[in-house]
C-alpha cells in the first residue's frame, strides 16, 4: 500500500471539505491548487492583525485558531474558534480591502493552505463550480451558522452552549485556553469553571 505524504493528505482533506459544500471538477481543483501555498504557523503567531487589511482565504488543515476583537482597554472578545478542516479569513476585510476589525491568531502549531483572496475571487468568477462552492460556503457559514450562534447566545443556557461546543470539538480543552473558550461562549472564566465542575 503506497504511503500518503502529509501534503497529499492535506490536499485530500481540502478537496473533501470543498465538496462538502458543493462538488467541483478535478480540473477546477487543480486550477485552485495553482494559487495555494502551505503555511506553518507557530503557537501564538498572528495570521491576520486587527487594523491591517487581510489578503488571504485559508483552509486550516491542523491545529486551532482564534479570532478576537480588542477594546480600548485591551480586553478581548473571542469572535470565533476554528479547528482542523475549517476555512478561516477576515472575509469583510478581504472583500472591501479595509482594515480587519479582529485578529486571527494560532493557539497551537497549525498547518494551513493559503489562497490569496484576490486571485481566489477572480478564479471563482471564472469557474462555475467554484462559484457554486463559494456561494454554498457563504450561505452555510455567514447565514445559517451565524444565525444559529446568535440565537444560541440569546436563548440557550451557558451549559447547553458549552456542551454543544464539546460535542463538535471533543478535545478543544486540551489545546485552547479556557479563557478563550469562555469568551467564545459569552461567559466569564469563573462561570465556565462552575459549569465544568457541575458536569464532573
Amino acid at each position: 500500500m503506497p504511503v500518503i505524504t502529509m501534503d497529499e493528505l492535506l490536499m485530500q482533506k481540502f478537496r473533501i471539505k470543498i465538496n462538502s459544500y458543493s462538488p467541483i471538477s478535478e480540473a477546477s481543483f487543480e486550477k485552485l491548487l495553482t494559487i495555494t501555498t502551505v503555511v506553518n504557523l507557530k503557537r501564538n503567531e498572528i495570521l491576520v492583525k486587527e487594523g491591517f487589511v487581510a489578503r488571504q482565504f485559508c483552509f486550516l488543515y491542523s491545529g486551532y485558531v482564534i479570532s478576537y476583537i480588542s477594546d480600548d482597554s485591551g480586553r478581548t472578545y473571542n469572535k470565533n474558534i476554528a479547528a482542523s478542516t475549517d476555512f478561516i479569513a477576515s472575509t469583510v476585510s478581504c472583500i472591501l480591502s479595509q482594515p480587519s476589525k479582529f485578529t486571527i491568531k494560532a493557539v497551537t502549531d497549525c498547518v494551513l493552505l493559503n489562497l490569496p483572496y484576490k486571485q481566489f475571487r477572480e478564479m471563482i468568477f471564472q469557474t462555475e463550480d467554484l462559484k457554486s462552492f463559494y456561494i454554498h460556503y457563504l450561505e452555510k457559514n455567514w447565514v445559517i451558522d451565524k444565525e444559529e450562534r446568535e440565537v444560541s447566545i440569546v436563548m440557550e443556557e451557558a451549559l447547553a452552549r458549552y456542551e454543544k461546543l464539546l460535542k463538535n470539538h471533543a478535545n478543544i480543552e486540551k489545546y485552547v485556553p479556557l479563557q478563550d473558550i469562555a469568551s467564545h461562549l459569552g461567559i466569564t472564566p469563573t462561570q465556565l469553571s462552575r459549569i465544568r465542575k457541575q458536569l464532573k
